[in-house]
């Protein structure tokens, strides 16, 4: 794949599609399940007092993490769609960034409890990010 078709590839909406659909699609097909209670205690801190002040640990998104990033690739691919590419493409670079920024760290160690679906998630995110804030920080929207 030449630059020109990874330019090209980032003109359209069908890697944030793919992307929006893994992500709604996660609650059903990987739920994000608790770690094990050893490995979340010893990161919970203050002994006795970590586990009321903390939240669970999870492995993998919550449901709610999913559905909105999913929700917002979906609004920017359709920003394409509709024909603005610049501001569909600053759009789904910012929010597949913030994905990373969200889920990066949790999806690695997802691959401690065999779950690989949230990598695939992060990869997808990480690609949509090289791909669409590269076209909005480069311009040449005509």
């Amino acid at each position: 794949m030449s630059a020109s078709d990874v330019r090209e590839l980032s003109s359209t909406p069908y890697p944030a599609l793919a992307n929006s659909l893994m992500l709604l699609a996660t609650p059903v097909v990987s739920p994000a399940a608790n770690a094990p209670a050893r490995q979340a205690a010893q990161g919970a801190g203050w002994s006795r007092f970590g586990s009321f002040w903390s939240r669970p640990k999870l492995v993998g998104p919550s449901t709610k993490t999913a559905l909105l990033f999913g929700a917002a690739q979906a609004v920017g691919s359709w920003i394409i769609y509709d024909g603005d590419l610049e501001s569909g493409s600053g759009f789904l670079g910012a929010w597949s960034a913030l994905y990373l920024i969200v889920g990066g760290r949790g999806s690695i160690s997802a691959l401690r409890y065999g779950r690989v679906w949230p990598l695939a998630l992060s990869a997808a995110a990480l690609s949509n990010t090289l791909l669409y804030a590269r076209r909005f920080i480069s311009g040449g929207f005509t």
